[in-house]
């Protein structure tokens, strides 16, 4: 029998003991566990799980719609450690219930205290405080109020997960973002399946393994067959805590994820499944809610194709079709590469999921003589796609890509503010699959072209009361334009606490005006004026310059880093200023000019200052010129860091002559 496992690139012990019955029965807690105060281990943490056990066998099918069925049984234990982690304590348990495709059909949960006397309290949730509430037309969750809840308590729940499937398996998360003192994942799998394995493991794991014979019942009878069980165990993981700039936390998590890739009937029966990107092409490409959604035609869109295929070039085809889709089709919040609610559904209701809406993108632009194709995606907050293992649940969104000459661009339908020339922010520095032709093709996409940038240009007048009045104009273009101008159309007043009002403190901000927020080619422009009440200390007066940069707040500020810092994208920020104080005063103790470069000169800051009788000009800049920094390299950048924003922060000194 062939193994149905492959590994690579991790390191296994393989260990005799049944790790589950060493485990404490649901119910049962040792005290030492609900006298603890810290994690050992993970010191500072809001909160630990205990215990995070999983099973998944194989069990009876339904006639006609699986041959066997997955039951998949989770166990979970977390102490409060801190006020913050209380968090923790709501549980919620998501499952895929279109078609009662999953159904949970077991829950025990429990809530452990010491009461005052020092013994053990043991609290079962009673079944009305656990419920279903749905999250959209294909998911619900299931929630659980746990009772008596506080600081040291144990909260532990147990369920099981009926699922209407015989190909997928559950991956595994050993690690989380709290500490994981004890983590096992177990499977059973009959030998006629084969999956392949995606580990990502660097700490040591455990890993037991035994073959037997085993009856199983399906939906046409009784299987006698051989049953691989596996178990997987990890301990003693530290949390995978949120850091400034860090990508997607799944990046940085422990784990398993698997793939069938072959059905072994017989010795001379194998059915082989996706081993190869071009076999994820090909079952796409028949797939009804994929490939078969790229040839709807309707004479609804006969109008619409047929204006575009009027414009001069393709270049102009492309934008009208795209500006099209953007501006009259409203995304729900829902992120797949495949079309949910169908791409003829959403154009008429003119709402739909970013598959629904991408993919009638791409059929659209093919139909109006634009050459486009779909590109397979997982967002920054998703995490990176690892392109060896041909495995599409790595992907959680689809695009449309057009290369025209020796251009290409990345078309979000869902996404209302930018244009076609920027690199959607959600995707920028992570590589997409174009699915195209036979194999399809891999794209880095490294936007060199747009950054981040911020101009502000500053007037302000200080007089004899030592009251500033002011005036600034900022300009916000590419990757700074797309965030503001969701910010500034999502909420205004929130805009405003958020880049003017929060950050400024000693600043009022009496007028703030925003435009070309609808005209994506121009950057968004923002007038604001504002008054300021100088500090002062005896005949000295302060105030600083770096006003509406951007670049008002360290956020590395930490000792350690785990991730690596991904920015997405090149900065750029640019501060004019010039300041008149009142003819009794001077200017005293001017910051020097300066020009300071990190040492491998990815960052560059230049300050200048020229004071001129009781006009004061200043320019500052600082360019970023990567995007990327690994964790090793953060004690260096984070003393860049340091010197950076000492130097953003000095102050002004004028005094009175």
């Amino acid at each position: 029998m062939k193994r149905n496992f492959i590994l690579v690139a991790v390191l296994f012990f393989v260990v005799a003991a049944t790790a589950q019955k060493n485990l404490p029965g649901i119910g049962k807690i040792d005290k030492a566990d609900l006298e603890m105060k810290d994690c050992d281990f993970d010191k500072g943490a809001d909160a630990l799980t205990l215990i995070d056990w999983g099973n998944l066998y194989y069990d009876r099918g339904i006639s006609e719609i699986s041959f066997m069925n997955t039951i998949y049984e989770r166990r979970t234990r977390i102490k409060i450690l801190k006020e913050s982690g209380l968090t923790y304590a709501n549980a919620s348990i998501p499952y895929y219930d279109n078609n009662n495709e999953e159904r949970i059909l077991k829950i025990d949960a429990y809530t452990y205290n010491l009461d005052e006397s020092g013994n053990i309290k043991v609290t079962e949730v009673s079944k009305s405080s656990i419920y279903s509430k749905r999250i959209n037309k294909f998911y619900s969750k299931m929630i659980i109020a746990f009772p008596e809840v506080k600081v040291g308590s144990v909260i532990e729940f147990k369920y099981k997960m009926e699922r209407r499937t015989d190909q997928n398996l559950k991956d595994w998360f050993f690690q989380d973002k709290i500490p994981v003192r004890y983590s096992e994942y177990q499977i059973n799998i009959p030998q006629l399946y084969h999956f392949s394995v995606q580990p990502t493991v660097v700490d040591n794991i455990e890993v037991k393994e035994d073959v037997k014979d085993d009856l199983i019942s399906t939906s046409e009878g009784v299987l006698n067959t051989q049953v691989l069980k596996k178990n997987f165990i990890m301990r003693n993981l530290v949390g995978i805590r949120s850091e400034p700039f860090m990508g997607s936390v799944r990046d940085y998590q422990q784990r398993l994820e698997f793939q069938l890739s072959e059905i072994e009937y017989s010795s001379t029966n194998v059915v082989k499944l996706r081993t190869s990107w071009a076999d994820v092409i090909k079952d796409l490409m028949k797939d009804g809610d994929f490939g078969k959604q790229l040839e709807w035609e309707s004479d609804a869109t006969a109008t619409i194709i047929g204006q575009a295929k009027q414009l001069p070039d393709t270049e102009s085809k492309m934008k009208f079709i795209y500006n099209y889709v953007r501006k009259n089709i409203s995304w729900d919040g829902d992120e797949s590469i495949y079309s949910l609610n169908g791409v003829s559904n959403a154009f008429s209701t003119k709402t739909g999921s970013s598959g629904d809406i991408n993919l009638l993108l791409v059929g659209l632009l093919n139909k109006a003589g634009v050459k486009a194709s779909p590109i397979l995606l997982s967002t920054r907050e998703n995490g990176l796609v690892n392109k060896f293992y041909p495995f599409i649940k790595q992907f959680n969104t689809v695009m449309a890509y057009v290369k025209l000459n020796d251009k290409y661009f990345i078309l979000d339908g869902t996404d209302k503010v930018s244009g076609c020339k920027l690199i959607p922010e959600s995707i920028v520095n992570t590589q997409g699959f174009i699915v195209d032709g036979d194999d399809g093709k891999w794209i880095e996409l490294v936007d060199q072209k747009n950054k981040y940038k911020v101009m502000a240009a500053i007037h302000g007048e200080i007089d004899d009361a030592g009251v500033m009045k002011g005036d600034g104009l900022v300009n916000c273009n590419g990757y700074a334009r797309k965030q503001r101008c969701e910010a500034w159309l999502k909420n205004k007043e929130q805009f405003k606490d958020e880049y003017f009002t929060k950050p400024y403190t000693a600043l009022k901000i009496d007028d703030l005006a925003v435009n070309n927020a609808d005209a994506d080619s121009l950057p968004l422009e923002q007038k604001v004026k504002f008054t300021s009440v100088l500090n002062s200390s005896g005949n000295y007066k302060y105030f600083t310059v770096n006003l509406f940069s951007d670049l008002d707040k360290n956020p590395f500020l930490a000792d350690e880093r785990m991730a690596d810092i991904d920015f997405g994208f090149q900065q750029d920020y640019t501060v004019f200023g010039n300041y008149s104080i009142p003819q009794d005063y001077v200017f005293d103790g001017l910051p020097e000019n300066i020009s300071m470069i990190m040492p491998d000169t990815s960052i560059i800051f230049t300050r200048s200052m020229q004071a001129d009788d009781n006009l004061l000009n200043v320019k500052i800049s600082v360019e970023f010129k990567r995007s990327f920094y690994t964790a090793a390299n953060y004690p260096e950048f984070k003393e860049f860091y340091k010197k950076l924003f000492a130097k953003l922060n000095e102050q002004i000194v004028i005094k009175k002559k």
